[in-house]
């Protein structure tokens, strides 16, 4: 998948002459139509002039002279403006002419970050290209505010934030999957353009073993000591590592393991790895290790509400991150997935008796935790037996009539 119709937002910052760059090749081929746009805002210096003019010199608060001052400044900043918004442009447009790309400019008046929502929101785009800094970059401040407030409010389509030069040559593409709709959508996109750049995919997929392990304490210190006894926290603690946790590995390399498929089929060299830790800081590391070339995420994750205006982690890794990132927005008819084959294990009614013991939320995972168990030794069945040794070596299981 290549991109047909690419707005792209220039100001003359060094973040935005790489992200016009972008814009041109990620544009298709010269299929494709490239919309360029800087908005400037004469208006709001007007506001500031009127603000200031208490405090000039006297001989200037004569209202007559204030009219020829107002006049003088609004000619020099509406003309002169527009005349810095051509010459932004200009580059960028012997560019896509010289590539053959169909290129409109497009100069706006406002404020910048109202401005380039509103062009969004009426054209559509496949994909918006912004630096991920204007002219007050900072390094206490990784994201400008007019790409953050794109980033937050644009959330129907994609949006590429741009850092550093674009290429892609001898540097991966990661991609995080975490098994969500959002996930996979992220997943072809990045396949299609590491594919079409001859570059390799790395799809990676974070899971958090540790969370439970900090948690347990503090809840067992909340609680008085009946409670903690009736809670069992060692019980507890042995499910999430013996059982949910293991299956919660399983879970997700399972999903990687399908994504990777789709991959290989959009012509994709693909390499995937599961990774535990907390999301945020382990895609960070992991594509900073790879020394990747674009970082493609999901807007959202598998716990979206419907509040939400995008991931944490996305947002975080958006702000974060030291190369480029891609933020893939959910696509209306979500991305077919193939299913992997593989033999099914069969469960005999009374060892499915024992896992209807175990609560709804950790089921799936447990099933997972105990065909994984069932395979590791070799038998072609799962048996009470084999459920009540996973539960023993949880903690879960006792006598005869005990279950997970």
């Amino acid at each position: 998948m290549m991109y047909q119709q690419i707005f792209v937002g220039v100001d003359g910052s060094p973040c935005s002459d790489l992200a016009g760059d972008a814009a041109l090749s990620l544009t298709a081929g010269g299929r494709g139509r490239c919309t360029g746009c800087h908005v400037y805002a004469a208006r709001m210096h007007r506001q500031r002039f009127e603000d200031m003019e208490p405090g000039l010199p006297g001989q200037y608060q004569e209202e007559e002279r204030l009219d020829d001052l107002r006049a003088t400044h609004d000619d020099l900043i509406s003309g002169g403006m527009a005349l810095i918004s051509d010459a932004y442009l200009a580059p960028l447009a012997e560019k896509a002419a010289a590539q053959g790309i169909p290129f409109e400019p497009v100069i706006a008046e406002g404020r910048g970050y109202v401005e380039v929502l509103r062009l969004i929101r009426e054209r559509r785009p496949d994909l918006a290209v912004l630096g991920a800094t204007g002219h007050g970059q900072t390094p206490e401040v990784p994201l400008g505010g007019l790409a953050e407030r794109v980033l937050l409010y644009a959330g129907t389509g994609d949006l590429l934030l741009v850092r550093r030069p674009w290429s892609l040559k001898n540097r991966p593409v990661v991609v995080g999957v975490d098994g969500s709709d959002a996930s996979y959508a992220a997943l072809e996109c990045a396949a299609s353009i590491a594919a079409a750049h001859d570059t390799p995919l790395e799809a990676v997929a974070v899971y958090d073993p540790f969370f439970h392990s900090a948690v347990f304490p503090v809840i067992a210190g909340a609680l008085p000591e009946e409670a903690q006894r009736r809670f069992n926290f060692p019980a507890q603690e042995q499910l999430h590592d013996e059982i949910i946790d293991r299956g919660l590995e399983h879970l997700y390399r399972r999903n990687l393991e399908r994504g990777a498929a789709l991959a290989q089929a959009l012509g994709a060299r693909v390499h995937t790895a599961v990774v535990a830790g907390r999301v945020c800081p382990q895609v960070h590391h992991y594509a900073a290790a790879r020394g990747a070339g674009l970082l493609v995420l999901g807007r959202y994750g598998l716990h979206r509400e419907e509040e939400s205006l995008i991931g944490s982690n996305t947002l975080n890794l958006a702000r974060m991150s030291t190369t480029n990132v891609l933020v893939v927005a959910p696509r209306e008819t979500p991305v077919t997935v193939p299913d992997l084959p593989r033999d099914a294990i069969p469960w005999t009614p009374e060892a499915e008796q024992v896992l209807s013991r175990v609560p709804p939320f950790a089921r799936k995972m447990a099933r997972m935790a105990v065909e994984e168990h069932v395979r590791a030794r070799g038998l072609s069945r799962v048996t009470e037996d084999a459920v009540r040794d996973v539960a023993r070596r949880s903690g879960r299981g006792g006598g005869q009539d005990a279950g997970p």
